[in-house]
């Protein structure tokens, strides 16, 4: 009983310091964990903390930098890959700017495919809250199952399983987010005359690399083949690379992988998976969907729910549940008032959040309507 109180209270401690405003989320997270680990282990905690730095935290961290470096490399490409899905429609391309510059990943990145997107909106004639609710939704979809994002990279350390094998399990959710997208968004998208040039799709060809590349070597050596190839082909610049490593190696983003992880190892060492799951029994399905979902409203950053609510609910979260825990902890993170994205994207389209939220109600609604008979088709399926 004890492990569950002590996490409840640092989990409250993390989620009041961020909701503060006053403490960023890494200080608060590192709090929650060193406090969880004092109540729960005490002596023990330092043995813990030596564990979690092993090979899971180098493959997350090496892999992050990495991603976060090409993401911003990338971002002198943005024009001509708005101007390649222009090419294939309009309509398309409408929700794809927004779903394709979300695969670089890069706190606040919902403002550059908000000015990208932006032009072709006008001539669509579209609303604050149409625009504001296609570049907020699109663009997060692949949370799920992008392997540069930290939650999967977190949850494939949480879960001690390969990436591509988190992105077999996860896959349905971000199905049911793309569905919803499209299903609410359609309604909203108009016709419009615009032009681009197909051959300017080349232009995501860094992307396919690390999407191919996963497929035959960690994802750390993935991603650092496809960088060294866009800076062989593109030549930066020394001046570029500095400061894309320096974008990438930002203390903030660090400290909240490394104290994600001793959080991770301390829920570990003290057994409160085993715990939960012992307790939870029938309910362990809406846990799965329930607490991550809590922690994603409240805190509103995409990877808190993997590194918070997945730890302690490990041993449930094996198979097509994980879908399940992904999509209640995206549609958690699409709600919540303090996601970043959400207000930078609706304060750039000048937009009103009651007008957003209306949208992104009727997209969470579309999401379960798509995504619980899927899982549940699945799970009858491959119930492992």
């Amino acid at each position: 009983m004890l492990e569950i109180l002590a996490f409840l209270a640092s989990v409250a401690l993390i989620i009041g310091g961020t909701l503060s405003r006053k403490i960023d989320v890494a200080a608060s997270l590192a709090a929650g964990a060193l406090l969880y680990g004092a109540m729960t282990l005490g002596p023990r905690a330092l043995e813990a903390t030596i564990s979690s730095f092993n090979y899971s935290m180098f493959e997350v961290l090496s892999s992050l930098i990495l991603a976060m470096a090409l993401g911003y490399l990338m971002r002198m490409r943005r024009e001509a890959i708005a101007s390649g899905l222009i090419a294939v429609g309009p309509r398309f391309a409408a929700f794809a700017i927004p779903a394709a510059i979300g695969l670089l990943p890069m706190p606040g990145g919902a403002y550059i495919s908000a000015v990208v997107a932006d032009p072709l909106y006008n001539k669509m004639g579209l609303g604050g809250a149409q625009r504001s609710f296609l570049n907020y939704w699109m663009r997060h979809i692949w949370i799920p199952i992008w392997p540069l994002f930290q939650g999967v990279l977190i949850t494939a350390a949480v879960l001690n399983v390969p990436v591509l094998r988190v992105i077999s399990w996860s896959w349905p959710a971000s199905v049911a987010a793309l569905v919803a997208g499209v299903a609410v968004g359609a309604r909203e998208v108009r016709r419009a005359e615009a032009e681009g040039r197909l051959k300017d799709l080349v232009s995501l060809w860094p992307l396919l690399a690390v999407a191919a590349l996963s497929l035959i070597a960690p994802i750390y050596i993935a991603v650092a083949a496809a960088l060294a190839l866009f800076v062989a082909v593109h030549r930066p610049g020394g001046p570029a690379m500095a400061e894309a490593f320096r974008y990438a190696l930002t203390p903030r983003i660090m400290a909240i992988i490394v104290f994600s992880l001793m959080f991770s190892e301390y829920i570990r060492a003290s057994g409160l998976s085993e715990l939960l799951a012992s307790r939870l029994g029938a309910a362990a399905p809406l846990a799965a969907f329930l607490v991550p979902f809590l922690v994603g409203l409240a805190t509103g950053v995409e990877f808190t729910f993997a590194a918070l609510a997945f730890p302690p609910l490990a041993p449930l979260l094996h198979g097509y549940r994980l879908a399940v825990a992904f999509l209640g902890g995206f549609l958690g993170v699409m709600l919540s008032p303090a996601h970043s994205c959400f207000v930078l994207t609706t304060d750039y389209y000048k937009a009103e959040y009651r007008d957003v939220y209306r949208l992104l109600i009727r997209a969470m609604l579309a999401a379960l309507a798509a995504g619980l008979p899927l899982f549940w088709a699945l799970g009858a399926l491959s119930p492992a």
